[in-house]
């Protein structure tokens, strides 16, 4: 049984000094992951403008473009405002900064809250307290190899950008869409740095700072729903994204803003380190002394009281999205029906810009966030291996496939509850705003929105039992980049064994059109037999530390 992990240690000469042997490792863990979101950074945005000059060279039909998403309030809630669609500055800005500016958040949220708050539920950091550093110092340094791997990616971005695309953007415009998309991460670091000192676990932590995305992001919905409330993006970093327009009309200050903010989150999560225990967190999960041993009957209460919390935040945000759609989608619309946004509609399958049309791609976004749940479960058998807590488990008349199978039938059971609290928000709200959409094709939309999700915990299950020490980065690299394809997919005429790739491609968007049960079955026999490999190897496998 192997539980290797990287040592830290500190030469007898003197000559590196103990904090920055705790940066070079903070360093060593996470640049990696800081590369690959440069590299899809620029992959992405390089494919969006070479695609968007291939579809669309005459002008006619970038103004036709322009005006069918532009009177589109639905995509513009999703995605954001729309600027001078017309050119390609003003698309590729429109298509790639809120996208790609999310994908390197998730990535520095799961790395800050794994090389903090990992390390001390790991035990290691003990070990690297009981050197000659202080508490401070090694968050400190912790903190300065996460920024020196946001500066990596920020480089390698730019330069790529720049390379890529300075040609047809322009070297500067290039450069400064490379730092617009780089700035919610280092925002993201210091909210995720900020979390791992208030919760008592990383699990807890990682929540928290997800709860954080996801509310900022649910108030720039809520801020490009209506011009009435625009200066609602002054509350959320997201929002101050849109206001940089790094290529159609340059605001220096909104992204001066993320990078104070990122440093004064940094400033308070070093200063909260010293308010609370080693292990612990300023905030306690529980205030009583008493023994909660509620559902410790076995391995399925087990992993039904891990699950439960991260069940009831995903149920709670996917009901708030539907709740917003519901509200949103009478206005959208009737916006819809009237506008020539037939086209691009017409590229999901959607013959009619209305209600239904309106809603189906908003389950496609469900898909996406029910795909980020299950890929937050394979997650989660990784972390209970990395920290020996499955070791504990195991010693008990548990055998591994038992272990690993009520793992995996809580992950479904969290998908499936996680889209029907959507389907019932989207119901309840669309009904008092008249959505037009019967329950029943409701039910319909969200079943379709579970297969998505059944294939991303099976393919998770697969690389959990090949892989382990990778497994939740290959789960939400592929949930990503599904996503990253069908957002320039939409638009751009990018081939289809490309674009089937990505899971999202065969879901389609009910209840605006009939659901292809077919394609939904393959996905999930596909997720069954990848989940029956993993097994296989899992059972087969030593367990592996971090």
């Amino acid at each position: 049984m192997s539980t290797r992990a990287t040592p830290l240690v500190v030469p007898a000469t003197g000559a590196t000094t103990p904090p920055a042997l705790v940066a070079q490792l903070t360093w060593r863990r996470t640049w990696k992951g800081a590369a690959g979101v440069a590299l899809a950074n620029v992959l992405v945005t390089v494919t969006a403008v070479l695609g968007y000059a291939a579809a669309y060279p005459d002008p006619t039909d970038r103004v036709t473009l322009a005006s069918s998403i532009g009177s589109n309030p639905g995509l513009t809630a999703l995605f954001g405002e729309t600027r001078a669609l017309e050119t390609m500055a003003g698309f590729t800005e429109w298509r790639v900064v809120l996208a790609l500016a999310l994908v390197g958040a998730i990535w520095a949220l799961f790395a800050t809250t794994r090389v903090l708050r990992g390390e001390e539920d790991a035990g290691r950091a003990e070990v690297v307290l009981a050197g000659p550093v202080s508490r401070t110092g090694a968050a400190a340094a912790t903190l300065a190899g996460l920024a020196a791997a946001w500066l990596l990616c920020t480089a390698v971005t730019v330069i790529g950008l720049v390379a890529g695309s300075g040609r047809d953007l322009g070297a500067g415009p290039a450069a400064l869409l490379g730092l617009t998309i780089t700035a919610p991460a280092a925002v993201m670091i210091g909210v995720s740095a900020a979390t791992s000192q208030l919760a008592a676990t990383r699990r807890r932590a990682t929540g928290l700072a997800a709860g954080v995305l996801g509310l900022s992001y649910a108030v720039r919905v809520v801020a490009d729903s209506s011009p009435d409330l625009r200066r609602l993006r002054w509350w959320t970093p997201l929002g101050w994204l849109e206001e940089v327009q790094p290529l159609t009309g340059v605001a220096v200050l909104p992204l001066l803003l993320m990078w104070l903010l990122a440093i004064a989150l940094g400033v308070l999560a070093v200063r909260l380190v010293t308010r609370r225990d080693t292990g612990a967190g300023i905030l306690r999960a529980d205030g009583s002394a008493r023994q909660q041993t509620a559902l410790l009957t076995g391995p399925f209460g087990l992993a039904v009281r891990l699950a439960r919390g991260q069940a009831a935040a995903w149920a709670l945000g996917l009901a708030a999205f539907g709740a917003l759609v519901g509200l949103v989608a009478r206005t959208a619309s009737e916006a819809m029906a009237s506008s020539t946004g037939t086209e691009l509609l017409g590229r999901l399958g959607v013959e009619d810009a209305g209600a239904r049309a309106y809603t189906g791609v908003s389950f496609v976004f469900v898909a996406l966030a029910l795909g980020l749940a299950a890929a937050g479960q394979v997650a989660a058998l990784r972390d209970e291996e990395a920290s020996a807590r499955l070791e504990v488990v195991l010693t008990r008349p548990v055998g591994r496939l038992r272990w690993l199978a009520g793992r995996v039938a809580v992950a479904c059971g969290l998908v499936a509850l996680a889209a029907t609290a959507a389907v019932i928000a989207v119901g309840v709200t669309g009904s008092v705003g008249d959505l037009g959409v019967a329950p029943g094709d409701l039910v319909v939309a969200g079943a379709n929105a579970v297969p998505a999700a059944l294939f991303v915990l099976g393919l998770g299950v697969l690389a959990f039992g090949v892989v382990p020490r990778v497994a939740a980065s290959v789960t939400y690299a592929y949930v990503a980049g599904s996503f990253l394809l069908e957002t320039v997919g939409a638009a751009v005429e990018l081939p289809e064994r490309l674009l089937d790739l990505s899971v999202l491609h065969h879901v389609a968007p009910a209840p605006a059109v009939d659901p292809d049960w077919a394609a939904a079955g393959a996905l999930v026999t596909l997720g069954i037999v990848a989940a029956v490999l993993g097994a296989i190897a899992f059972a087969r496998r030593d367990l592996e530390g971090s």
